[in-house]
């Protein structure tokens, strides 16, 4: 049954987000890189004035990252987290020497506490667990335009990261600090949660 309606409801990400902008020279922000093939899509898809991708790149050991991207395992070591980092840099190698792409291997609570811009897009897709996407959207706030809208993947999917995502999510929009703009769900199938701050 999920996968019938997967078929017919399912919607692309990219097309989505675009369905929801209403800036043009837009400053995106993705936070969560991994490969980079997302960051792909943004920046042709979008064409932004500016586009910031934040990635620590690091494997890390903690057991509760084993069946993660970036757990320390035959599937993500520091060799490949490492790997994926060069390829994005030397992928956007031109847009980096003009200026429209910039790359910062650090944490996203790193990189919010030495930002000085306003985004017209952040897209969450980092450390999946709760308290990590709960500070990704506590500082997403402090640094999102008027009008401008924070997109968090992987909502509604439990995963290893125990729906840390939904719960998060949650947790604002109890406290009436968000507004959810498009959700998830069986008739609007996309794994995404477009939010805007109240």
């Amino acid at each position: 049954m999920k996968k019938i309606f997967k078929k017919f409801f399912s919607k692309d990400r990219i097309n989505l987000i675009s369905e929801n902008l209403s800036s043009k020279d837009l400053y995106v922000l993705e936070i969560g890189v991994h490969k980079g093939d997302f960051s792909k899509q943004l920046a042709h898809n979008l064409d932004p004035k500016k586009l910031i991708l934040v990635d620590p790149w690091i494997a890390y050991d903690d057991d509760i990252y084993t069946n993660s991207w970036y757990g320390n395992s035959s599937i993500s070591n520091q060799v490949i987290q490492d790997q994926y980092f060069l390829n994005i840099k030397n992928y956007f190698e031109n847009e980096i020497r003009l200026e429209t792409v910039e790359i910062h291997r650090k944490t996203s609570d790193d990189f919010f506490d030495q930002n000085q811009l306003k985004f017209d897009l952040i897209y969450i897709d980092g450390n999946h667990l709760f308290d990590f996407v709960k500070r990704d959207i506590s500082n997403s706030l402090n640094f999102i335009k008027k009008n401008g809208i924070i997109v968090l993947d992987d909502y509604d999917v439990v995963g290893w990261w125990n729906d840390g995502i939904t719960k998060a999510v949650d947790f604002f929009q109890k406290k009436n600090l968000i507004q959810i703009i498009r959700k998830h769900n069986l008739f609007d199938y996309h794994n995404q949660c477009i939010i805007k701050k109240i």
